[in-house]
């Protein structure tokens, strides 16, 4: 046996071991699960992505569907470039 020692947040901590309890782990439970299931898996157990980008947000292509409904059912008004630009 080892120990490994890392350091977070505080409140991260009092977050993380809370949520271990509900489950009735404790933190050396959980991390140990969490190291296991990284062999197991040959890397980390769940996916790491980047902030969605905004464009792509459900959000934006609620707004974006409703507006190319509305332009297809001819409830748009169109302008030239040389109107908005005044």
């Amino acid at each position: 046996m080892t120990t490994l020692s890392i350091k977070i947040d505080d409140t991260d901590k009092l977050d993380f071991e809370n949520i271990c309890k509900e489950i009735g782990l404790n933190i050396t439970s959980a991390v140990t699960a969490f190291v296991k299931a990284t062999i197991r898996e040959n890397g980390i157990p769940f996916a790491l992505k980047a902030k969605e980008p905004a464009f792509y947000s459900a959000e934006n292509m609620k707004v974006l569907s409703e507006s190319i409904a509305q332009d297809r059912a001819g409830n748009t008004v169109k302008h030239s470039l040389e109107e908005i630009m005044e």
